[in-house]
């Protein structure tokens, strides 16, 4: 079976299954090694892209250790590929579904990255409550999934993306979908987290 694994965000959301399974960072170094294991007993996964970066080093730390647990236990029978989410929303990008400039959530509670996606850049890390400042020169700007709703407060302009049926789509005012093939880019043979942490350039 073929699964799609977010170890990016405030969550972990395991995908693939009959419905997404959703861990709190607080219970993850407990519960992701037993429930990735169980999950693969029952469905047998054999290939899995994971979304990894940027940081929130709990669940890219203990994501990782548990994805590659997994493997070492199958003998090598399971198939990573690893996306960063900047990249996986350049495909956005270039598709004309999202617009060129957004807000990445990176795990603080006041501060947001301010990116541009057609240049693959760090525009400023920003604080959170000044979002509203940056509208005219970066409009429209779209605002990064987070599973926590009470994050963000303008949910209109918030991504929203879930996997099934091997696809990853995109909600927003329409449906959008990329096959497993557009998003299994870099295939590794042993799954790294992506700690990389960009400068603040502004």
């Amino acid at each position: 079976m073929k699964s799609f694994i977010d170890i990016s965000s405030d969550k972990i959301g395991i995908y693939g299954l009959d419905s997404p399974r959703f861990l709190e960072k607080k219970d993850v170094d407990k519960e992701i090694g037993k429930i990735i294991v169980d999950l693969d007993r029952e469905y047998w996964i054999d290939e899995i892209i994971v979304l990894n970066w940027p940081w929130g080093f709990t669940n890219l730390r203990v994501g990782s250790l548990a994805l590659n647990l997994l493997k070492t236990l199958k003998n090598d029978k399971i198939t990573f590929y690893s996306i960063s989410k900047p990249e996986l929303y350049q495909i956005f990008y270039k598709k004309w579904w999202i617009p060129r400039y957004g807000i990445l959530y990176i795990w603080q509670k006041s501060n947001v990255w301010l990116r541009d996606n057609k240049e693959m850049s760090l525009i400023s890390m920003i604080k959170k409550a000044d979002i509203d400042n940056y509208n005219d020169e970066y409009w429209p700007l779209y605002l990064d999934q987070v599973y926590d709703e009470t994050y963000f407060w303008e949910l209109d302009n918030q991504l929203k993306y879930t996997y099934w049926n091997w696809r990853l789509t995109l909600i927003t005012h329409k449906w959008w979908s990329l096959e497993w093939d557009e998003i299994a880019l870099h295939k590794v043979d042993k799954l790294e987290a992506n700690y990389m942490i960009e400068p603040n350039v502004s």
